[in-house]
């Protein structure tokens, strides 16, 4: 039996799992974080996975609307 986790009850997803969320690309998901539209958990090098705060992500979906 499928074990199905919702993304709003995790603190944070990745970049690919915002952009299966969002429908939005992962160069415009990065470009959101630049801009300060979203919040993600700050990188200590370029190696290190992109992980966005859900909470943020949540109130960028609903701003959108």
């Amino acid at each position: 039996m499928a074990h199905m986790v919702n993304w709003k009850d995790r603190p944070v997803v990745t970049l690919t799992e915002a952009t299966m969320i969002t429908g939005l690309s992962p160069s415009t998901l990065k470009r959101r974080i630049e801009d300060g539209l979203l919040s993600a958990i700050e990188r200590t090098n370029l190696k290190t996975r992109i992980l966005i705060h859900t909470k943020s992500l949540a109130k960028y979906l609903q701003d959108t609307e």
